[in-house]
């Protein structure tokens, strides 16, 4: 009876959105903008968590490419992912023309977010804790004079150690997901988006639409001919090894940062924000998720154990020359640069590179 029920249910769930989606897109934006204004911010600008266990997301761009990518994820693997409900896309006036922009409404997945379950696995020094929370209460304040005071206090202290002795269960789920990911067959050599669209792009702390690109070479040609022409020597050396090789091109996520990641009883129940996903080069999960982990080692010791890309350090060649390509400056960059990041140290409300 409780499956029958649950089916019940589930049917009379379906059609109602299924009738609500018949609705004008007119309608259904004013109640989006109506519910923008009143939804739980304290997520970030963009999302509002609702009641019934709904979530809505806003931003520029238009809503179908994330949309599209979940729905595929959904249709083509098992990685949990927010079921879609509706997206209304609408168009906002500029000096350059109409700019696209768009909501979601998807539902919520219950789970505590990556960094805060490894973070309260974290053993720390003593005293490091206390240091934490004072830094906390300076940062929701907006106190510089505190935030450096306490920084300074935290630098000689030595970087937590985690303790991964019940993490077996999300180490499998975790390496399981990015093989279905990274099992996806593409029907075409060029680096895309689904159905050949342009990519959503975030590199370098920049989101664009680049492409699509006709095959791997001419998108790796586009991110050389858009770095600093002074480097010209040095990046064509970094550029060799990764033009030498032929990459597989892989469904790629692009944005596999702590806070996309869910946890509940030790268990993966989802990964969201696929707004930056397509047809990538085998190698851009790996060098997109090592600018997440440049200046947070806690969050580097935990996939350090999950090894999501298998063992070693299997993209040093398209690690160097993105770094290379992504840095204003001539130098290479490098990712061993002694910096303090109250983020590895598990501070909820530090400014990360992110």
């Amino acid at each position: 009876m409780p499956v029958i029920g649950s089916r019940v249910v589930a049917a009379l769930s379906s059609l109602f959105w299924s009738l609500w989606r018949c609705f004008p897109s007119s309608i259904r934006l004013a109640v989006y903008d109506h519910l923008q204004n009143y939804g739980d911010g304290s997520y970030g600008h963009r999302i509002r968590m609702l009641p019934f266990g709904f979530v809505l997301k806003s931003g520029w761009g238009t809503p179908f490419i994330e949309v599209d990518n979940i729905r595929f994820i959904a249709a083509h693997t098992s990685i949990p992912v927010p079921l879609i409900l509706d997206a209304v896309e609408y168009s906002v006036p500029s000096r350059e023309g109409p700019v696209p922009a768009g909501y979601i409404l998807m539902t919520r997945i219950e789970g505590q977010r990556l960094d805060r379950w490894v973070a309260d696995r974290a053993l720390r020094p003593p005293g490091q804790r206390e240091l934490l929370e004072q830094l906390d209460h300076y940062l929701r304040i907006d106190d510089t004079q505190g935030i450096e005071d306490t920084m300074e206090k935290l630098k000689p202290t030595a970087m937590p150690t985690l303790d991964m002795s019940d993490a077996d269960a999300l180490v499998q789920d975790l390496r399981g997901a990015f093989e279905q990911l990274r099992s996806l067959a593409p029907l075409s050599p060029s680096v895309s988006g689904l159905s050949n669209r342009p990519l959503r792009c975030n590199r370098g702390g920049d989101s664009e639409l680049i492409g699509p690109f006709a095959n791997q070479q001419e998108f790796k040609n586009y991110l050389f001919a858009r770095a600093n022409g002074e480097r010209s020597d040095i990046l064509r050396r970094l550029a060799e090894p990764v033009n030498a090789k032929m990459h597989r091109v892989c469904f790629t996520h692009a944005d596999i940062a702590a806070r996309n990641i869910l946890i509940r009883d030790g268990r993966l129940v989802g990964i969201i924000d696929w707004e930056f996903a397509g047809w990538y080069p085998e190698y851009w999960e790996y060098t997109a998720m090592e600018a997440q982990l440049r200046l947070e080692k806690i969050m580097r010791q935990f996939w350090d154990v999950v090894q999501p890309f298998g063992p070693g350090d299997p993209y040093s060649d398209e690690l160097a020359l993105e770094r290379a390509l992504c840095s204003p400056s001539v130098r290479v960059p490098y990712e061993d640069d002694e910096q303090v990041n109250p983020r590895d140290l598990g501070c909820d409300n530090a400014r990360g590179p992110h």
